[in-house]
């Protein structure tokens, strides 16, 4: 087990990411952080001093609100594009040491507890409400049922829109579990 691994073991959420995760980190990362883990979102108002993936969680909070304090309209950063509230919410409830380095191992662990807060990793998760509520948690997917199919969840503010259709996002949650 890696260092960060032996330091983030003590924040394991309650199941294991046992479904096949990947291709919905793929396909979501590459829509909202296409920048990959650095993403820093374009609303920013001024860019950090050095790259995220080098700086701790404690800093990108930091940063985070200082670009707030400043009247961005989005504190959006790293390849799964975590604003403010969230990250400080992942940290604070789920114990994770904010010195810990906001890298790719990290980014992708807490983006997994978004996930499995959806369902994700339960079989039992009917696809259609997993797809809805991870389109809650990310505006870059579409919401998969309801009037507003195919549409971000936050797409009434504007700035926000859906950058892939619902039945992409459907197949990738079906295949899951498929091995």
């Amino acid at each position: 087990m890696s260092t960060v691994g032996r330091q983030m073991a003590a924040a394991e959420p309650a199941t294991s990411f046992a479904a096949n995760d990947v291709e919905f980190l793929n396909l979501m990362g590459n829509l909202e952080g296409p920048r990959g883990f650095g993403t820093v979102t374009d609303f920013a108002p001024a860019l950090p001093a050095r790259p995220l993936t080098e700086m701790t969680l404690a800093e990108v909070l930091v940063y985070q609100r200082e670009i707030r304090s400043m009247g961005t309209i989005s504190s959006a950063v790293g390849r799964y594009q975590f604003i403010y509230l969230t990250l400080r919410d992942l940290v604070e409830t789920h114990d994770i040491s904010d010195a810990l380095v906001f890298d790719a191992e990290v980014q992708t662990y807490l983006a997994r507890f978004l996930m499995h807060q959806c369902g994700f990793y339960a079989r039992d998760t009917p696809v259609l409400q997993l797809g809805n509520c991870l389109a809650s948690v990310w505006a870059a997917l579409p919401l998969v049922s309801g009037p507003l199919r195919g549409e971000s969840a936050y797409s009434e503010d504007g700035i926000n829109k859906a950058f892939v259709s619902p039945d992409v996002v459907i197949e990738v949650l079906r295949s899951r579990f498929e091995w």
